[in-house]
């Protein structure tokens, strides 16, 4: 998209019209899944800023319907609409920006320009949240990346392996509390592959399965700065949902001296068998009910 962009800002009029629907033909082919609703495209060009520097912008909005009201001497009467787009209510919109910020600097045309976006599932802490068709597929753009986002991309990965792994539940909670550790307590600048696998997996099998989950989920090999201030709220508690709907939230930070978690066989059911129950010991008595 961005080479497209390019072009678009020099067009005239007409030939505006005719390239920018190869943007329309762009987005479709990022729109790999049928899950990924359709809409409007909108492309514009235009000039911001002191001195006034040009730019190309997409708009990707989803329609939808409404009503309007109309007073006539029958009195007031509802319309239905179909299709409506950008409307004061809807949030059903994506933007992408470009904008020459640096219209002299000599070299690739990639350094005279510097690419925004808009979605609303996009967050300071969640910028995965944000529609990857539309931002990478689509517009060719990928975030900047920073420590803080290295840290939570480390601290998500590596979650989702300790998940999958197939391992006692007991072990698996002494993971997630060594990860919450290792992030949070550590004191050390840097988060890596090789030192979490080396501290925390026994298995040499394991550690080498989790070395190249990270790797080929695109995590860098070497050790980066640690910066927790994208997951830290993520660090601060521990949460477990059991199947009748029973919840345990406790502080993440010292969590084995504060609670012990213990499977256990349960009472023998009709057909003789033993489920497996969880026996929950809480160091502390309690102060108080809702």
């Amino acid at each position: 998209m961005f080479h497209l962009a390019t072009q678009l800002v020099d067009a005239d009029d007409q030939l505006f019209i005719t390239q920018s629907q190869q943007a329309a033909e762009l987005l479709a082919d990022a729109q790999a899944s049928r899950k990924i609703p359709g809409g409007i495209l909108v492309a514009f060009t235009g000039r911001a800023g002191a001195p006034a520097r040009r730019l190309v912008g997409i708009i990707k909005a989803e329609v939808h319907s409404g009503f309007t009201r109309e007073q006539s001497a029958q009195g007031m009467t509802l319309k239905y609409l179909k299709n409506l787009l950008l409307t004061a209510q809807t949030k059903l919109y994506k933007i992408g920006l470009f904008f020459e910020a640096n219209p002299e600097a000599e070299g690739q045309p990639a350094d005279r320009w510097n690419a925004f976006i808009y979605d609303e599932t996009l967050t300071l802490a969640n910028r995965d949240g944000a529609a990857q068709y539309f931002y990478e597929g689509f517009l060719g753009t990928k975030f900047l990346e920073s420590s803080a986002r290295n840290t939570k991309k480390f601290h998500d990965l590596t979650k989702n392996f300790i998940r999958a792994m197939h391992v006692p539940e007991e072990e698996r909670i002494a993971l997630h509390n060594a990860l919450v550790a290792y992030l949070k307590v550590d004191q050390s600048p840097t988060v890596s592959i090789q030192s979490f696998a080396d501290n925390y997996f026994a298995d040499p099998d394991i550690r080498d399965t989790y070395r190249k989950h990270m790797i080929a989920s695109n995590f860098p090999t070497v050790a980066v700065a640690k910066d927790i201030s994208d997951v830290s709220s993520v660090l601060r508690t521990r949460k477990f949902m059991f199947r009748n709907h029973v919840r345990l939230i406790a502080p993440a930070e010292g969590f084995d001296d504060l609670v012990k978690i213990e499977a256990i066989e349960g009472d023998q059911d009709p057909q003789g068998q033993r489920p497996r129950w969880t026996k929950i010991t809480v160091k502390s008595d309690i102060s108080g009910q809702e």
